[in-house]
């Protein structure tokens, strides 16, 4: 029988949860000890547009974000009032890191009623959101130098991490043991970190979760419905924990592992675990070669290379370029371009390098980069978005109907819209719908119809969530083989219902 983590063990389920909700998807130990700020890098700050939603600055390897959680009492993952000698997270961050700054003369604003106050901003200026305020950089340089010491990494654990990993972890797990009887032994873990992702990124959502579970619902129906939020919400993943928690539970499984783990989980779930010991324990080592964040030599961060845990527009364009190619996740599914360098971005790569004969490391340096852009370039084709492409015209009709879908959803179409519109282009060609009229969901959201109102009601589908991340550059190269495959009419089916994704948006 194979082996499994032990989810009904509350330091267990935490450790494992650290690896794959914290490191997995959060990114690796760069993100953790510094101030971040999502969709922000070095070369943006200031740009309050490069701000990913309404994110603030965030730290840790949970990322607490200190515009949406900053005056909570340092420790807490909830929001309540404090007790007598308790400190907020955002007062303890400034307390400790101007400490550090004095004692190692490091530069550090004076006005700390400001720095405080820019801390606790959050949000990129679009719509509601309100505008962050970029504190300056030699102060930013003086936290992330505190962050990143063995006693700023070891008091970030103990009094950021190591909290919120017990909390999370408990919450999820009580909602799988009241709720999920139809969850399976092999997918309590996968369950439990959706659940746990969910609950650290967008708590309001958790019963959304419950409800699926107390109707019945099944592992598929969980994944089903963190689909359908990832689609309403680009910076969700709790489908990309889902897929590391798979990882890291095969893992788990195979011979000679467990031992490794179970010493992993342990020592990260407790609160003296100290971080800077992680590059010679093999211990945490073998974890972080479960969720495919094995260190990458000192060579490959000198050089600019992307590896796993790197995120930003480059990894964005690194993936939107494999896609292109026709390089997919460990799934076979479309290689989606989120951003975040994680075990999909990883496998497409390795399949690349093995293609073209070069070093299968998983790491895209100078060499890899520069082939992959060149077979890009030459591979490239006219984009569906260019009035040259022959398809423009349909493509037009999809967005225009997808943009009238988002109207009545009450959403702003984004890119993900123009996806859609990409993907149901070359269903409707491969079906032989020559008009796209208007598109319409089925009853859950998690297809999307093209509909062409003639005599025969024709129409081509598409799985929602899939195709919203597919880039127009990956379906526009689609087109080549949809051009060449006969057309023939689609096969009558049950009619699509238009209906929202029941997601509680």
């Amino acid at each position: 029988m194979t082996d499994r983590i032990d989810t009904r063990n509350i330091d267990s389920t935490a450790g494992a949860v650290y690896f794959v909700v914290g490191r997995g998807t959060e990114g690796g130990p760069s993100d953790s000890y510094r101030l971040s700020v999502a969709g922000v890098r070095n070369a943006d700050w200031g740009d309050v547009s490069a701000v990913a939603s309404n994110s603030g600055y965030s730290i840790g390897t949970i990322q607490v974000d200190l515009g949406q959680q900053g005056l909570r009492p340092l420790g807490s993952a909830s929001d309540r009032p404090l007790k007598p000698g308790e400190k907020t997270y955002v007062d303890a961050i400034i307390e400790q890191s101007s400490a550090y700054a004095k004692t190692h003369n490091l530069p550090y604003t004076g006005d700390l009623t400001a720095l405080r106050k820019d801390l606790l901003s959050h949000g990129d200026g679009q719509g509601q959101h309100s505008s962050i305020h970029f504190i300056d950089t030699h102060t930013r340089d003086s936290i992330n130098q505190w962050a990143s010491s063995s006693d700023g990494k070891q008091w970030i654990h103990q009094n950021v991490d190591y909290p919120q990993i017990k909390s999370i972890t408990a919450d999820a797990t009580a909602i799988v043991d009241k709720y999920g009887k139809n969850i399976p032994e092999d997918r309590r873990f996968e369950t439990i970190c959706i659940l746990a992702k969910t609950e650290n990124q967008i708590p309001g959502k958790i019963a959304g979760f419950e409800k699926v579970l107390k109707d019945g619902g099944n592992y598929d129906d969980v994944l089903k419905h963190a689909d359908a939020l990832r689609s309403a919400v680009r910076f969700y993943d709790g489908p990309k924990a889902a897929t590391i928690a798979e990882a890291y539970d095969n893992a788990y499984g195979q011979p000679g592992n467990k031992e490794a783990l179970d010493r992993a989980n342990r020592k990260v779930s407790s609160a003296i675990y100290d971080p800077s010991s992680e590059k010679t324990d093999p211990d945490i080592q073998a974890a972080l070669k479960a969720i495919g964040q094995s260190a990458p030599t000192r060579a490959h961060h000198d050089s600019g290379a992307l590896h796993s845990g790197s995120h930003g527009k480059a990894v964005g364009t690194l993936q939107s370029e494999l896609a292109a190619l026709g390089y997919t996740d460990t799934k076979g599914h479309a290689l989606k371009a989120d951003g975040d360098f994680g075990p999909g971005t990883k496998a497409a790569l390795e399949a690349f390098q093995r293609d073209h004969h070069l070093t299968v490391d998983g790491v895209a340096g100078p060499k890899t980069l520069a082939a992959i852009h060149q077979q890009a370039k030459s591979g490239k084709t006219t984009s569906l978005e260019e009035t040259s492409h022959p398809d423009h015209a349909l493509y037009v009709q999809a967005q225009k109907a997808v943009y009238e879908l988002d109207a009545r959803m009450g959403r702003k179409p984004d890119q993900h819209s123009d996806n859609l519109a990409a993907a149901l282009t070359v269903a409707a060609k491969r079906e032989g719908v020559t008009r796209i009229d208007q598109v319409v969901l089925n009853e859950d959201g998690s297809r999307a119809y093209a509909v062409q109102n003639d005599a025969h009601k024709h129409y081509a589908q598409v799985q929602t969530a899939q195709a919203v991340h597919t880039p127009v550059a990956q379906s526009s190269q689609a087109l080549q083989t949809a051009d060449k495959a006969p057309t023939q009419p689609v096969v009558q089916q049950s009619s699509p219902q238009q209906a929202a994704p029941s997601i509680g948006m």
